[in-house]
């Protein structure tokens, strides 16, 4: 169940990054030295690659469909948790802070809508993570298909410098 959980929240949180916070820090000057940092790069980057390796490489563990509302409930606990730390972040005279635009609650409907965005980015990650179980234990491509599909999906969601 934990992997079934972790999964497809590294390729979400890693698409976060490359899709949302990444391009806003830089359309709005910021420096984007905490990206690039080895820390931040070993957190997103490299734990997709070894969840992507694991199912792809190294045998894989089962993906089981009826386990899927696992990955959403941790989700949702995550969430329930940053907005109750809210007001521990700084002095409550400066009101909430949240750790990512799309969780402040003083957005309004946008929140719910980002929300939204990220369960649906979520779900289709579990789905791909189950395909690709699936398809392994069933067919499999073989060594090469696998390490190209790896590098496909990190590709797509794996971001190391300011550019593309």
């Amino acid at each position: 169940l934990l992997f079934e959980c972790a999964a497809p929240t590294a390729l979400m949180v890693a698409s976060v990054v490359r899709y949302a916070i990444w391009p806003m820090a830089l359309k709005a000057g910021t420096d984007t030295s905490i990206f690039k940092a080895p820390r931040a790069l070993l957190e997103h980057n490299a734990n997709v690659l070894m969840v992507l390796v694991e199912i792809g490489l190294l045998g894989g563990l089962p993906i089981r469909l009826q386990d899927f509302s696992v990955a959403p409930l941790f989700g949702i606990v995550y969430i329930f948790f940053t907005w109750s730390m809210s007001e521990s972040w700084v002095a409550k005279t400066k009101g909430p802070q949240f750790i990512y635009f799309f969780m402040d609650t003083t957005l309004g409907i946008k929140t719910s809508l980002f929300l939204l965005a990220l369960l649906g980015v979520l779900s289709s990650y579990y789905g791909l993570f189950w395909l690709a179980s699936y398809s392994i234990c069933h067919g499999g491509g073989g060594v090469t298909v696998n390490t190209l599909m790896i590098a496909l999906i990190s590709s797509l969601v794996c971001k190391f410098s300011d550019g593309w």
